[in-house]
């Protein structure tokens, strides 16, 4: 396999390695011109087939066309397929201008195979439902998040050489670093605020959301967790009510889909969660004086639990992050 990297030293990829984006891209065009068992994984990931040779495979970075723009990384395998993965750091989905000018340069490659994949951390079902309909010919537009490549790179390792072991291992301990995964902060909970009232034009309040119809919902993105947290708790009255593990989600844009009481409205792509038993205070937690208005805050679980404020619980869940190696 062949590498090319433009305006960067490929031999010295790790060594840069820091809180840039491009590091993350740099790293996966590295580690695909290293390991033909991750690249060949990849794609069959990508096509539903087996690739038995990427030992010609091309792999290119950052490479700049007039008109066209700067693709993060590229791979072709002789005249079988073309692939442009367009990298982001976090949840936003790169926009449908970009998207159709690297789909109009992958319509120009002699592959049989043509494939412009979106590499974020958003969630599948959130990629799904807000990647724009693209119209290319031979083009097709897939997601895939870093989670699920990480994946992919650790099926991949125990077939490789020693050389390669090495080389994906600090690709999949960089990736873990950078994506904060949720086995590391499983107890992290996401703590909002209830109204007391209706959401606008519904005939349902949002306490009855959460507390009968056993749900809560939020914008995908706009400030708001993507992928959605693993717990969440609910304040009202100036206190914690219950805290719930959030054993589900989808996402919507009807909302009277999933809500008769709803207003007749087209929102934005919506998570809706489906919350688990309530788990409530042994006593009385109140707000303390750092949690204001409707603010959002994130907690470790123990220490909503156990403490005599919200406001407590959010001070030791900072100096426990702080503490952490």
């Amino acid at each position: 396999m062949k590498l090319i990297c433009s305006g960067r030293d490929v031999h010295t990829v790790f060594d840069l390695l820091g809180d840039k984006e491009n590091d993350m891209t740099f790293s996966l065009g590295w580690v695909l011109s290293r390991s033909e068992r991750l690249l060949a994984a990849l794609l069959e990931d990508l096509t539903g087939r087996p690739f038995e040779s990427v030992a010609d495979a091309l792999v290119r970075l950052q490479t700049g066309r007039v008109e066209f723009g700067i693709t993060d990384v590229e791979v072709e395998v002789g005249q079988e397929i073309a692939v442009i993965l367009e990298a982001k750091r976090g949840a936003e989905l790169p926009g449908e201008a970009q998207l159709r000018k690297y789909a109009v340069t992958l319509s120009g490659a002699v592959a049989n195979q043509r494939l412009l994949v979106a590499l974020t951390n958003a969630t599948r079902a959130y990629a799904k439902s807000a990647l724009p309909v693209l119209q290319i010919k031979n083009v097709r537009l897939l997601h895939r998040s870093w989670r699920e490549i990480k994946a992919i790179a650790e099926s991949a390792i125990s077939h490789e050489t020693n050389a390669n072991k090495r080389w994906l291992s600090a690709f999949i301990t960089y990736l873990e670093g950078l994506l904060q995964m949720e086995t590391r902060f499983s107890n992290w909970t996401y703590v909002v605020s209830l109204g007391q009232g209706n959401p606008e034009g519904w005939k349902i309040s949002w306490i009855d959301i959460v507390e009968k119809r056993g749900h809560y919902f939020f914008p995908v993105g706009n400030r708001w967790p993507d992928p959605p947290p693993n717990y969440i708790a609910f304040r009202y009255r100036g206190r914690l009510q219950t805290v719930h593990h959030v054993e589900g989600h989808e996402v919507f844009t009807n909302p009277q889909h999933l809500f008769p009481e709803a207003a007749e409205v087209i929102w934005e792509p919506h998570y809706c969660l489906r919350l688990g038993p309530p788990i409530r205070p042994a006593r009385e937690v109140r707000n303390g004086p750092r949690i204001n208005m409707s603010a959002r805050v994130w907690c470790m679980l123990d220490t909503l639990l156990t403490g005599n404020t919200i406001s407590e619980a959010l001070t030791e869940s900072e100096r426990r992050a702080r503490s952490t190696p």
